[in-house]
């Protein structure tokens, strides 16, 4: 078997990050004609679909009222809220706060070496307005990464914030550096009524671990998945999350010595992107870090061993998910055209090779 050149395209192993885009402005919108805010029995306040939404639909695009780097701390946060005008604070206000107070308490001394003498009357009740205010923003902050993916920041958003989790989400979630937005996007049709779910957390743990993390926002998921008496369901995810840390791992490998690979270490990659990508139809994960991860893995494999058909087919689901999950306006979006493009070039180089 031959090995052909690396492509001329490389991205990161997991992700598609490198990409050359300048940051827009396409504005901060909820789409209110698509869904409504409900009171929930047992998760607070939550959205549901007012109407059908079809697969893809950008329900949220949304401007932070906050963002800090992740290091920052209660004095900070309190001071950002502090500023905020008066409608965006009542928003802040307003989110549920459901973390406990932590053991870290050297902001305390921060904050007092900051106040005038005459507050000590009131410093306890300064305090527990920080710490209030902290709570709020552990419950709801998302993650928000540089374009460059180097620097991490976490935001408020709250609209978004109200979308409760599911371990099986309907809608999928991420912070677009290119836009300085959050986007929300549907993961599949959602028919009206049907609350809109996404999901915290990395839903490839099984169901142990998955409430274990999800601990944290002081409750118990009953989604569809932990509820479910299916014992291979979780089995699959189990084995899915174990699949995903055999081709991370694999990929590190090869980059680090890839002129020594053999076509047999190839192909036994290869093999691995496929149990995986099988596993992940089965449990219906569509989204750009899971089936398309393992998507874009197995492009780069096929190409190297000369399966150009499945390099294409496989680029050109990458592109759906990118734009089904995150939009055209994404780097990832961009990364996928790229990527397709690569798998075309080679495939027609081999066909034209064969002639």
């Amino acid at each position: 078997m031959t090995i052909l050149d690396p492509p001329s395209i490389d991205i990161s192993t997991l992700t598609l990050t490198d990409v050359p885009l300048k940051p827009s402005n396409p504005g901060s919108y909820a789409r209110r004609d698509l869904y409504e805010e409900r009171q929930t029995p047992e998760s607070g306040v939550g959205a549901f679909a007012t109407t059908k939404i079809p697969s893809g639909t950008r329900i949220f695009c949304e401007e932070s009222i906050v963002m800090l780097p992740d290091e920052a701390d209660h004095v900070e946060l309190y001071n950002m809220v502090k500023e905020l005008a008066g409608e965006k604070r009542k928003m802040y206000w307003d989110l549920a706060a459901s973390t406990k107070a932590g053991k870290d308490v050297r902001w305390i001394d921060k904050l007092r070496d900051s106040c005038d003498e005459d507050v000590s009357s009131t410093f306890n009740d300064l305090v527990a307005a920080h710490e209030q205010a902290w709570s709020i923003y552990e419950t709801n902050r998302f993650t928000c990464k540089s374009l460059d993916g180097n620097t991490k920041s976490l935001g408020i958003f709250p609209q978004s914030a109200r979308l409760n989790h599911s371990c099986s989400p309907n809608v999928f979630h991420r912070y677009n550096p290119v836009i300085n937005r959050l986007t929300v996007h549907a993961l599949r049709d959602i028919e009206k009524g049907e609350e809109l779910f996404t999901s915290y957390i990395d839903i490839c743990h099984p169901t142990v671990v998955r409430r274990h993390i999800l601990k944290h926002w002081g409750f118990r998921c009953r989604c569809s998945a932990c509820d479910s008496p299916d014992d291979d369901e979780d089995y699959r995810r189990k084995r899915i999350e174990d699949l995903l840390a055999k081709i991370k791992k694999s990929e590190t490998k090869r980059l680090k010595n890839e002129s020594k690979w053999t076509a047999k270490e190839y192909q036994r990659s290869l093999g691995t992107v496929i149990k995986c990508i099988r596993l992940l139809q089965k449990e219906g994960m569509e989204e750009t870090d899971t089936l398309g991860v393992v998507y874009t893995e197995g492009v780069k494999l096929a190409v190297k061993v000369g399966e150009e058909e499945n390099a294409v087919e496989w680029a050109e689901k990458v592109v759906e998910i990118e734009r089904k999950c995150l939009g055209e306006d994404s780097k990832e979006f961009v990364a996928a055209g790229e990527l397709l493009e690569m798998a075309r070039g080679v495939g027609a180089k081999a066909a034209a090779e064969g002639s």
